[in-house]
């Protein structure tokens, strides 16, 4: 992560300042930077060198300003105005980041071959939450090649439970039986 996103992150996490606020907007964050990779084209308007800054940030206002927090959407015309827009995905990720580790927030991917019911995810994020003693918040990614169970990845450690990988452990303690 560049320093430019960090720079831009804190000044977005110091303009929010109450937790709840902090919350809104990152997830109002993560729809707007999800929209921008549903329609990169959205994204390629907002960084065309001919299409003034003002023009710019009236599309941010017309696209934004019902749903979005005002602070991000004021925070969205700074970086119209800084020519910073393009690293909007960044600084999301190093937004995120700052919101999680303040609010005690442990943030990981649970990879399934199937989608997971509320009652799984819910489960899993329980089960987690007891094990590392922190708030876990766990998004949910298909994975078809896993063929069945999870694999979860919580920071640095991955905790995998995959048919995949028992077939594999399966398949070695095979190879490695010795005949007498």
């Amino acid at each position: 992560m560049s320093k430019i996103a960090s720079t831009y992150a804190h000044a977005l996490f110091d303009a929010a300042g109450d937790d709840k606020v902090l919350e809104d907007i990152k997830q109002d964050f993560g729809v707007i930077c999800s929209l921008m990779k549903e329609q990169p084209q959205f994204m390629e308007i907002l960084t065309l060198p001919k299409l003034s800054k003002d023009d710019k940030k009236n599309l941010i206002k017309n696209v934004f300003s019902k749903d979005a927090s005002q602070i991000l959407v004021n925070f969205l015309m700074v970086l119209i105005d800084k020519d910073r827009i393009s690293l909007l995905n960044e600084i999301m990720v190093a937004y995120n980041q700052l919101v999680n580790q303040h609010l005690g927030i442990l943030e990981g991917t649970v990879y399934s071959a199937v989608d997971l019911s509320k009652e799984q995810l819910t489960r899993l994020t329980y089960t987690f939450t007891k094990k590392l003693n922190k708030k876990i918040k766990l998004n949910v990614v298909i994975d078809p090649t896993l063929l069945g169970g999870y694999k979860v990845s919580l920071g640095d450690v991955v905790y995998d439970n995959s048919i995949k990988l028992q077939l594999k452990n399966l398949k070695n303690n095979l190879l490695n039986v010795e005949l007498k």
